[in-house]
């Protein structure tokens, strides 16, 4: 059975009779176990991204596992054996598990980024009004500026309401969430 490098002590690099310390193998058993709690925490829709390639086994004990009960004794003796049957899959497959987990990781990172930069833009059209409209308009030309100064305006006046539904609120960073983006993926 291949043994990882990656994850040995520097004391503890295999001799050249291949032996390994109980412990590097405890760390490499756990690190496996953490790559499959990350790949169970995901959603179904990236779940479905990660390659398993001839690995059906893996992936029907990851399936299982993502229906038991959380902080189950199922569960946990499930992730065991999800573990146990990474430590058979090859070294590249576990490289691509961990490199589809960086990916997914980093596409949810700019997501919430944008987000957030939509909701401070939002919040700066509600507070500065037609100052901030004309500098957007100026960066974005082809967002309608008419439904975004109504939008701004119609925010504004929810805002000063003590007891408003922020109908419009979210309907502004509906908009210029849909008018942002499409500015952005069209360049």
């Amino acid at each position: 059975m291949p043994k990882y490098t990656d994850f040995f002590h520097k004391n503890d690099i295999p001799d050249d009779d291949g032996w390994v310390s109980k412990s590097s193998e405890k760390r490499h058993a756990r690190h496996l176990r953490d790559v499959a709690i990350e790949i169970l925490a995901l959603a179904d829709s990236e779940f479905d991204r990660i390659p398993f390639g001839d690995n059906d086994s893996l992936r029907e004990a990851m399936l299982v596992a993502k229906k038991l009960k959380p902080r189950s004794e199922e569960l946990r003796r499930q992730i065991l054996h999800v573990e146990s049957l990474m430590r058979v899959a090859s070294e590249d497959d576990v490289k691509l598990f961990e490199n589809m987990l960086k990916a997914i990781k980093g596409a949810k990172v700019s997501e919430n980024a944008q987000f957030h930069r939509l909701e401070t833009l939002r919040d700066e059209l509600i507070a500065t009004g037609m100052e901030k409209i004309n500098s957007l308009m100026s960066e974005n030309p082809s967002i309608d500026r008419q439904k975004l100064r109504a939008l701004v305006s119609k925010a504004q006046k929810e805002a000063e309401k003590e007891n408003s539904d922020r109908r419009y609120y979210r309907e502004l960073f509906q908009f210029l969430k849909t008018n942002i983006n499409q500015e952005q993926s069209d360049e």
